[in-house]
């Protein structure tokens, strides 16, 4: 084959590449134009009940290659920019806040158990970056705190009360105040948390005020957690019922009457409760705990992880949440 005949080819060939890339980048552009009208259209934190974009992408070439590239360009994309419940395409897709900050973990690699050791770590660049903690209640029973404390935990997150689902009526967790001087005693840094019902604004500064009540001459160092969560039990339960707006109202009148209090602030939920059953740019300034039972598909900032509802702890009779603390207080 002659040079000419040589240079043609290469000429064809790069002009194939060419029309194929055009594809790609027109693709790329439209979905991209697509999304931008649909999130305009949709609003922040609204559901969407189908898949964004189609399923199944036909290319004139019929290079599977480049169809293989376009879906996995678009899934990246959709990752990244919604937070999807149930298996796709048949999910839920929300659209992420770009007004809440986002979390930079890479769930599967910066958590870990220590060789030698028997609880989850933080490791950030190799680093160890995070401190192991515990929550508990008056369901665990008579704890022996120096025991926990040899197994390296350093902070206990102590349960001062909950709210009735049924009856709205605020009640007193049997242990808290010892369970926060015998921690404190044993060298654990003590946090507490209430379990919400509250319905209103009102009723969550009326939780609030109670908590501080408590603790207010025990020796708590740690945040003060608000727990909203669904009743799984109650499907009419006091807190399952109300409105977004109405649970936030609530969560944010905890939140704001702690900080003033002077005690550090956080609220605790899962995925589907931050995403699906709260504002959460309402509450974005504030530090989440986060409960998931599997790696995280979190965006946002987390500054903790319960990541097992039933662990073991040498000193706890009962089974015990453990915790991954990557907030320092």
């Amino acid at each position: 084959m002659d040079n000419k005949d040589t240079r043609k080819k290469q000429m064809n060939n790069l002009a194939r590449l060419w029309v194929i890339f055009i594809l790609f980048a027109a693709i790329v552009g439209l979905s991209a134009w697509y999304f931008w009208r649909r999130d305009k259209k949709l609003g922040r934190g609204l559901p969407i009940y189908e898949s964004p974009f189609p399923v199944e992408i036909t290319f004139i070439d019929g290079n599977p290659d480049i169809a293989v590239i376009s879906q996995d360009t678009y899934m990246a994309y959709l990752k990244k920019a919604y937070i999807m419940f149930g298996t796709y395409p048949d999910c839920e897709f929300y659209k992420i806040s770009d007004k809440v900050a986002r979390n930079d973990y890479d769930w599967e690699n910066d958590f870990y158990v220590p060789e030698g050791e028997a609880y989850y770590n933080y490791f950030k660049d190799g680093k160890r970056s995070g401190q192991i903690a515990i929550d508990v209640s008056e369901f665990n029973g008579d704890i022996d705190w120096k025991e926990v404390k040899k197994k390296g935990i350093t902070l206990a997150i102590v349960r001062v009360g909950f709210r009735g689902y049924g009856s709205g009526t605020i009640v007193a967790d049997e242990c808290f105040e010892k369970n926060i001087k015998d921690a404190a005693a044993a060298g654990i840094k003590v946090g507490v948390y209430f379990y919400s019902q509250a319905i209103n604004r009102d009723e969550g500064i009326e939780e609030a005020k109670y908590v501080l009540e408590k603790i207010k001459s025990l020796p708590v160092k740690g945040p003060v957690v608000i727990d909203t969560e669904k009743v799984d039990d109650d499907e009419e339960a006091r807190g399952n019922v109300i409105s977004v707006e109405e649970r936030t109202d609530a969560v944010v009148g905890f939140l704001e009457t702690v900080k003033e209090a002077g005690y550090p602030p956080m609220v605790y939920a899962s995925t589907v409760w931050f995403v699906k059953y709260l504002d959460i740019e309402r509450i974005g300034d504030y530090p989440f705990w986060l409960a998931c039972y599997e790696t995280p598909d979190f965006p946002y900032h987390t500054e903790a992880w319960q990541y097992m509802p039933s662990g073991w702890v040498p000193g706890i009779d009962h089974d015990t949440d453990l915790n991954v603390w990557m907030a320092t207080y």
